[in-house]
């Protein structure tokens, strides 16, 4: 008897234990989100220097997609990859969607918030690269990722101002299907997480939402699309 009921305060504290494990890593979140919306904001009033994107290394998450390195020289002037650092802020809003975006896709990237993939198209630049990634956690800030459906709007605000894209496709691909990374002939902005999104341990698969530029003369009179009730 005394052995069972041993057991069973053990389990008790085992499942405490992993909830306050999980509390904090969504505070942790919620409160790298409230500090680098602030950070953002203040940044955007400052002018911002031509960012030098690295090629991704094994330090990256590798549960995340990673993209080939880009076809251009590296620029030795520019300043170094802003890891960490906020540096664009996605809304949309048929998803209940409005985060700031950090530089990078490490594990400790992704628990402020979505984070740009490294050796792709900086949120507001052009570099001939085109194709922007961004990458999420499934259950925590890209939770409603799986909300979008072709025609659904997307707001990226940038340093260079923002941009508006409309979903054009969505698939499911396994992990190494790094082609969802590569450069682009057109501007794009491309969308990760992993899927399922109620799978239990490491996801299988992977969530690839893509959104293209909405034309200059659709912008004024396309409403965001909402999620039905």
């Amino acid at each position: 008897m005394r052995r069972r009921r041993l057991i069973s305060v053990l389990l008790v504290l085992a499942g405490v234990g992993l909830l306050v494990v999980a509390a904090l890593h969504y505070f942790r979140g919620y409160e790298a989100q409230r500090t680098g919306r602030r950070a953002w904001e203040e940044a955007r009033v400052r002018p911002v220097p031509t960012l030098h994107v690295p090629t991704p290394t094994a330090k990256e998450n590798p549960s995340i997609l990673q993209p080939s390195p880009p076809p251009s020289a590296e620029q030795p002037q520019a300043p170094p990859y802003p890891r960490g650092q906020p540096i664009a802020r996605l809304r949309i809003p048929s998803a209940e969607m409005d985060y700031v975006v950090f530089a990078g896709a490490d594990p400790a990237t992704l628990e402020k918030g979505p984070g740009h993939v490294p050796g792709t198209e900086m949120p507001g630049e052009d570099t001939g690269r085109n194709n922007c990634v961004i990458t999420g956690h499934r259950d925590s800030h890209f939770r409603h990722l799986g909300w979008l459906r072709k025609g659904h709007r997307i707001e990226l605000e940038t340093p260079s101002g923002s941009l508006s894209y409309r979903v054009v496709s969505r698939e499911i691909v396994k992990p190494d299907a790094v082609r969802v990374l590569q450069p682009t002939a057109k501007p794009r902005l491309t969308l990760i997480t992993c899927y399922p999104f109620n799978y239990v341990g490491a996801a299988p698969q992977r969530l690839v939402v893509v959104a293209e530029p909405v034309p200059p003369e659709d912008r004024a009179r396309a409403l965001p699309a909402r999620h039905p009730s």
